[in-house]
């Protein structure tokens, strides 16, 4: 059995290298895309239903709010405290918890870098059926999709427990 202290430790280093590895994926791809492919040009990787396409996006996810930049950025810097806080405060003890926060926080920490310092964030995965998007987008949704199963799991356990 693993000391509590030890398991806080392990904890933090899982949600740690969840997030680096996020940041890490965004950042390389979105660098190869900027070096590989023009700006609004595309690519077919499976005829269609998946495209390489290259698009500046100064909006939020998905391409929703355009233009607010400032407003996001600032909205980003807020949800990274709030995920560090969030960490810190419920001191989580899953490692599914540590994971999708994680990869909450390295999507996150990977848009504002672009939003940042370029001033618009790079997409580029287009699947056919959704707007284009990037790493970060991508595992910001499987992060919080992780989180929202995990908490209907707790919740769906403690109503059974409560019913016995």
């Amino acid at each position: 059995m693993i000391s509590r202290g030890k398991r806080n430790i392990l904890m933090n280093v899982y949600f740690l290298v969840s997030a680096v590895c996020v940041l890490v994926a965004d950042q390389v791809t979105k660098h190869l895309i900027t070096l590989k492919l023009p700006v609004n040009s595309s690519v077919e990787i499976i005829p269609g239903l998946l495209y390489m396409t290259h698009v500046k996006n100064s909006g939020a996810a998905f391409g929703i709010f355009q233009n607010y930049t400032r407003v996001l950025t600032i909205i980003s810097i807020v949800a990274i405290v709030l995920i560090i806080l969030l960490k810190s405060i419920l001191k989580l003890n899953s490692i599914f918890y540590n994971v999708s926060l994680g990869f909450v926080l390295g999507g996150a920490l990977g848009n504002l870098i672009d939003r940042y310092f370029v001033g618009e964030v790079t997409d580029f995965i287009n699947l056919t059926f959704l707007p284009v998007f990037n790493v970060a987008d991508s595992f910001i949704f499987i992060g919080f999709f992780l989180i929202i199963i995990l908490i209907l799991k707790e919740y769906l356990k403690k109503e059974k427990t409560k019913g016995s």
